[in-house]
């Protein structure tokens, strides 16, 4: 690795190193998943590397610099990129979607952070099949700690005009993954701003029929309350009601 986190590596021990070094993309990796944005400016990564290659994980995965510095959660290096000229949108997975789940989005700065990824081309409506922006910021509602935030960045999301019914990578709907996770306060907060709790997942389910396999009855009549048409027998691609899954579960 590049170095721990918080520690220092004097730059003529680097000047010593980087010419035996057979990857300066291994180098770059490292350097970016320490947070070690003095070590990319000491050795002039823009000179060595363009900001906007293709790289190479030690671990066999193809990304961008960029990509892994908001995995990361390294906000200064992705700031350091976008300076650089960097395409947040060049890897597959959407960058808002990596920045907030690598955590770079937290704190007091989190929505100023947000709005300048956004204004410098993170996208906040993703093609299908991707996990989505909004998927993502409920994925960290629904984190232990992280509700407050979380639903802050959904808010924001929603206002910059995210699709209230946008999905993880595997179809989910949003209001699904509130719904799964048992977050009362989000859900109410997707409904609130237009989620429909008829809208289905790749197997056909509503919430209602999450809410009732989980034994959530108090989800289950936010759902119905705020959403009177989904209480209306709704099959899923296996046959099956929201009655049918409270029946089959274990849970209820």
């Amino acid at each position: 690795t590049a170095r721990g986190k918080g520690k220092k590596v004097l730059p003529a021990v680097l000047d010593l190193l980087l010419p035996h070094e057979p990857s300066i993309e291994n180098i770059a990796i490292e350097a970016i998943r320490a947070g070690a944005l003095d070590i990319l400016q000491h050795i002039r990564l823009p000179d060595l590397l363009s900001v906007n290659t293709e790289v190479t994980t030690p671990e066999g995965v193809k990304t961008t610099l960029i990509s892994e510095a908001l995995r990361s959660g390294n906000y200064d290096i992705v700031r350091a990129f976008v300076r650089e000229g960097a395409n947040l949108e060049a890897s597959a997975e959407p960058a808002i979607s990596s920045g907030i789940k690598g955590g770079c989005f937290k704190g007091k700065e989190a929505l100023e952070r947000l709005d300048h990824i956004k204004r410098s081309g993170g996208l906040v409506n993703t093609p299908e099949g991707t996990l989505s922006p909004l998927a993502a910021a409920v994925q960290a509602a629904n984190e232990r700690g992280n509700l407050r935030n979380g639903n802050k960045i959904i808010n924001y999301l929603i206002q910059s005009g995210a699709d209230i019914g946008s999905t993880d990578a595997q179809g989910t709907p949003a209001l699904h993954l509130a719904t799964a996770a048992g977050n009362g306060k989000t859900a109410l907060l997707l409904l609130k701003r237009g989620a429909q709790a008829t809208q289905t997942d790749r197997d056909g389910r509503t919430a209602l029929h999450v809410a009732a396999a989980n034994g959530d009855g108090k989800l289950y009549k936010l759902l119905a309350s705020q959403c009177p048409s989904s209480c209306k027998p709704i099959y899923s691609h296996a046959g099956s009601t929201s009655l049918h899954e409270a029946l089959c579960s274990e849970r209820v």
